[in-house]
């Protein structure tokens, strides 16, 4: 350190006056490093280091015919289901924890088998100003369609210091990218002119400048086709930042087709068959070059390609989503056939049903659960698509690291940082649900936890279902204690719960309602804000259709329990001149509140059939155990069982309507079936029918 006498009686004294010390100083104090670093307020070098579990919710694998087919690999059964090699993944969770337990547990192991993970392609979000909303078709009505709380939560902490707490996400996760990177893999990272200087020093800073490739530029939009009323020149284009592990990569050539004037050239014809030619070279090595025989201009850093066609087949409408051809093109150039590609900012599914189409595993993640199920009828309609033509397919399989979540905040949070033992933190548990939930907590009572308006609160337990078992006892002090309505909040509810348990409650006179805990409870800043929404649990009405020795699901309705609550909440909390839909008993009530604070509102009176998006049946259920590697790498069952989609029926842009009855199946007495429905919203619920 050269510092000068007066120097170290100032920073003394700044220092005992605690304030902020000069900028100069920084390079005096400091070690000085050889590259250039970003400095942001917040910037942390620690990132996440857990191995949790992953959830199994569900095996996707489009039947295929009851034939022997023959296919490379033997990687299928006759039914199509795989039975060894890599199984493609969808994971629904925080991508930190989900890259964090892909590093660090079982999986890992899987992965560096598959060679590593070649390329990873993101396109997180850029701004606070990307709202995520679009309208979603509901029979002949159209609903916004905005984030849900755990996504609007994430969004708004990503963004809530501006640039510097997206810079914080982003360089955490970029850290951890490169820890499972192959060492001869490659990473794209989409941006625009919001993050584009940010971003490429970040990456210069984790995979170093001597590994950055290319600034790939896509002009995406006609000129002609911009804001012409726009004080500036029009925004046509966004920015590709292209970086490797190390100067051993992977790299394919891409070509695109020449230009017109370019094929004027070839103007010659042999007439024997070859085709158009040009002659190349001088003298005596004047040679012929065949228009045939050219791939066509190597591709160049700059990708015109235009916007999703509003018409397009793979347009779905989804904000963020890219075109295929794009991603196509990054796929092909930095990986080959069977490589492991990811995209742990995935949307609508775009990488990994290019990635499927172009015969390469994957992995993806997406924090968004209407993202997880946007990309899963992406990726059946491609299995499908294969099927058709003939050529093999992957099954993939829904992952989830929700519940276990909630394990880590209570045994890293509550345990270590607030240091509570097992009665104090179940206690801290509950006030932070009822404070969420807006509720006041009530003493000496067993199951019940709280009250709100004259409705009592009963809380599952964090790390379990909320069991049948667990219900019948909050009846049974329900009943004790004369109480006659109750609310039955949890994480998740046992499968087959419903209707019945309310059916039975109904019989004790106790009014019985049931509604989802969010994870983003924990969140206090989520909870001050009124971010935090309890979803009504659902109900499927579905039968057996038996004919001689066959048989046959139908689905015959599917409700919404909502709140009684709810549309008085929501009322309280509308500001003069604002405009709300809330959804209700099935029915679409348009709220509006005018500047003199008179409201007014329409109801729209709903078929079931309109809300359901999606659903697929496990004839088998109970057939495949759900198993996990514990902290020591043995296996053990969790308990559960996987749901093996063997069949579904959902709504695209050129089918609208849903076939509501199975293809028959030959009857096997005792098996289990288990239907899974799917709503508009994403949201899914389930019920079990035996033969």
């Amino acid at each position: 350190m050269k510092l000068t006498d007066n120097e170290k009686r100032d920073l003394i004294k700044l220092i005992e006056n605690n304030q902020l010390i000069p900028e100069n100083f920084r390079f005096k104090l400091f070690k000085k490093k050889d590259e250039i670093e970003l400095l942001w307020n917040g910037k942390s070098y620690d990132t996440t280091n857990v191995s949790l579990p992953f959830q199994i919710i569900e095996h996707v694998d489009e039947p295929r015919e009851e034939k022997k087919i023959e296919i490379q690999g033997d990687l299928f059964d006759d039914r199509g289901r795989q039975l060894k090699g890599w199984t493609n993944k969808l994971i629904w969770g925080n991508n930190s924890l989900v890259i964090s337990s892909l590093i660090n547990g079982p999986l890992r192991k899987e992965i560096e088998e598959q060679g590593g993970l070649k390329l990873v392609y993101i396109d997180p979000p850029f701004d606070v100003g990307d709202d995520f909303e679009f309208d979603i078709q509901v029979g002949n009505e159209k609903l916004l369609k905005k984030r849900n709380a755990l996504e609007q939560l994430a969004f708004s902490d990503t963004w809530g210091k501006q640039e510097d707490s997206f810079l914080s996400m982003i360089y955490e996760r970029l850290k951890l990218i490169k820890q499972l990177l192959a060492k001869n893999g490659s990473i794209f990272v989409h941006c625009d002119w919001r993050v584009n200087s940010y971003l490429k020093t970040i990456l210069n800073e984790i995979f170093g400048v001597e590994n950055f490739r290319r600034e790939l530029i896509w002009f995406r939009d006609n000129p002609s086709g911009g804001k012409s009323t726009a004080n500036n020149f029009i925004h046509s284009h966004d920015t590709i930042l292209y970086y490797t592990s190390s100067e051993n990569f992977t790299f394919n050539k891409q070509y695109e087709e020449y230009a017109e004037k370019y094929l004027e050239r070839f103007d010659k014809d042999d007439k024997d068959g070859k085709g158009l030619y040009r002659l190349q070279g001088s003298g005596d090595n004047l040679r012929k070059q065949y228009l045939k025989d050219s791939k066509g201009k190597i591709m160049q850093s700059v990708i015109e390609i235009p916007n999703i066609n509003v018409m397009a087949k793979e347009r779905l409408y989804y904000p963020t989503q890219k075109p295929e051809k794009l991603i196509e093109i990054i796929i092909n150039s930095a990986s080959n056939e069977n490589d492991l590609i990811a995209d742990f900012f995935c949307g609508s599914g775009t990488t990994l049903a290019v990635a499927e189409k172009c015969n390469r595993k994957w992995l993806g993640c997406d924090l968004g659960k209407f993202a997880i199920h946007t990309s899963r009828k992406r990726l059946i309609d491609v299995q499908r698509d294969k099927k058709d033509l003939g050529k093999n397919y992957r099954a993939f399989e829904i992952l989830n690291v929700g519940k276990y979540q909630r394990e880590f905040f209570f045994k890293d949070y509550l345990f270590k940082e607030r240091n509570l033992k097992n009665k104090g933190s179940e206690d801290h548990y509950y006030s932070i649900v009822l404070s969420a939930y807006k509720a006041k907590s009530v003493d000496n009572l067993n199951t019940l936890k709280g009250v709100k308006n004259n409705r009592f609160i009963a809380i599952g337990p964090f790390n379990l279902q909320v069991t049948r078992m667990f219900v019948e006892k909050i009846i049974e002090e329900c009943i004790q204690k004369k109480i006659t309505k109750v609310d039955v909040l949890g994480f998740e509810f046992e499968m087959g719960l419903f209707p019945n348990i309310r059916d039975y409650a109904k019989t004790k006179n106790v009014d019985l309602n049931c509604l989802y805990i969010p994870n983003e409870v924990f969140d206090k800043n989520a909870v001050k804000k009124n971010q935090i929404i309890f979803y009504n649990t659902a109900y499927i009405d579905a039968e057996i259709i038996k004919k001689k020795k066959e048989f046959s699901v139908r689905l015959k309705g599917y409700s919404i329990f909502d709140s009684e609550n709810l549309f008085e909440e929501t009322l309280t909390g509308m500001k003069n001149g604002e405009k709300r839909e809330i959804l209700l008993n099935s029915s679409i009530i348009k709220v509006q509140k005018d500047k003199k604070g008179k409201i007014s509102k329409q109801v729209i009176k709903m078929k079931w059939k309109n809300w359901i998006d999606y659903w697929s049946v496990d004839f088998d259920f109970e057939n495949k155990q759900e198993i996990i590697k514990d902290e020591n790498n043995k296996e053990k069952w969790t308990g559960d069982y996987i749901f093996e989609n063997e069949w579904q029926s959902f709504k695209t842009k050129d089918k609208k309507e849903l076939d509501f009855e199975t293809p028959p199946r030959p009857i096997k007495e005792g098996k289990k079936i288990a239907i899974k429905v799917i709503d508009i919203f994403g949201n899914d619920t389930m019920k079990i029918l035996k033969i």
